[in-house]
C-alpha cells in the first residue's frame, strides 16, 4: 500500500484521479471517514457518547456543527480523532487498496508503519495558490492563510523527518495535467 501525501493545493486528489483512470484502487482517506461516520455503528455510538447525539445526522455528522467545535476546542479535536483514526485505519487495512490518499496521513501512525511508501505530491505556493482560489472557490486571504499554516510542510526535509524509515517520492505538481500524469505514470 503506498501513501498520497501533500499540502493543501498541491494535487493529491487529481493524482488519485489519475491511478483511479488506470484503474488502480485509491481509497481517499477523507471520503472513507464519512462514510465511516454514517454507517460504523461502534463510531457513531462513541461520537454521540462524547458529543451528543444531536452531532449525529443521517448522512453521519452534523458537519458544520463539527467543525466549529473541534476548531476552536483542540481537545474536542483530539478527543474526535481518537475515536475515529483506530476505526479508519483498521477500515483501511482490511480494504487495502493500492494507495491511500490523505492530506493528515502522519495523524494515522498505524496505517503509516503499513505503507510500503509514501508519495508526497508538492507545488509551488503560487500554483496552490492559484488553485485554491481558481477551483476550490477560496478567497484569496483564506488561501493564504491556510497555506501560511502548512508553510513547515514544503520542504523535502520536513517530510524525511516526519516519515523516517519510509521510502518517500516526490512528485512536483506545478505544471499542468498532462505532465502530472506521465511523472504519475513513469513512477508506476
Amino acid at each position: 500500500m503506498i501513501g498520497i501525501t501533500g499540502s493543501i493545493g498541491a494535487g493529491k486528489s487529481l493524482v488519485g484521479r489519475i491511478l483511479r483512470d488506470r484503474n488502480i484502487r485509491v481509497i481517499d482517506a477523507d471520503v472513507a471517514v464519512h462514510h465511516l461516520y454514517r454507517d460504523d455503528a461502534g463510531l457513531r455510538a462513541a461520537i454521540a457518547d462524547a458529543f451528543g447525539t444531536d452531532m449525529l445526522t443521517e448522512k453521519g455528522i452534523c458537519r458544520s456543527r463539527m467543525a466549529d467545535l473541534i476548531f476552536k476546542d483542540s481537545s474536542a479535536r483530539a478527543h474526535l480523532e481518537s475515536l475515529v483514526y483506530p476505526v479508519l485505519t483498521s477500515y483501511l487495512l482490511r480494504e487495502n487498496p493500492a494507495f491511500v490518499e490523505a492530506a493528515l496521513l502522519e495523524n494515522v501512525p498505524e496505517l503509516v508503519k503499513a505503507l510500503d511508501e509514501i508519495w508526497v505530491v508538492t507545488a509551488s505556493e503560487e500554483v496552490r495558490l492559484k488553485r485554491l482560489v481558481e477551483n476550490r472557490n477560496f478567497s484569496k486571504e483564506d488561501a493564504c492563510r491556510r497555506i501560511e499554516l502548512q508553510r513547515v510542510r514544503d520542504g523535502e526535509g520536513f517530510w524525511r523527518e516526519l516519515f523516517p524509515g519510509k521510502k518517500i517520492r516526490f512528485i512536483d505538481n506545478s505544471g499542468d495535467e498532462n505532465t502530472l500524469r506521465t511523472a504519475v505514470l513513469k513512477m508506476l
